[in-house]
């Protein structure tokens, strides 16, 4: 229940989140902005082919881990915010996002805290 109302959530806010927005260029600078936000520390912000990556690092990747378990806040909860963007850019821009996920087999990301999403056009 808990997931259904974050995913509803987060596909409430990327009704005004992404107002306007009709490109991958567009998405991805608006995603960017909300990362910084909620606190998110981008590392780097490679263009891979027509791809818009963002490598960050998840600075909730421990808070809750005693109770819920090591990343419960940022790779289940803010996951499933991300999610309710995931469907909205999908079903009403046509924009695909790739919702935060490890990057361990990029040679740049050096440890487990980084994460990275990546934003294109549907294919």
């Amino acid at each position: 229940m808990l997931r259904r109302i974050l995913h509803d959530l987060g596909y409430a806010i990327a009704h005004v989140l992404f107002l306007g927005a009709h490109t991958p260029e567009a998405v991805v600078r608006r995603l960017r902005i909300a990362y910084r936000i909620v606190g998110v520390r981008i590392v780097e912000t490679p263009r891979v082919d027509a791809t818009e990556r963002t490598v960050f690092l998840c600075p909730y990747r421990n808070l809750g881990a005693t109770w819920f378990g090591a990343r419960w806040l940022c790779h289940d909860v803010l996951d499933r915010v991300d999610d309710g963007y995931v469907t909205y850019l999908r079903r009403h821009k046509g924009i695909d996002y790739q919702r935060p996920r490890s990057c361990n087999d990029f040679d740049y990301c050096t440890a487990s805290e980084h994460c990275y999403s990546e934003v294109s056009e549907m294919e």
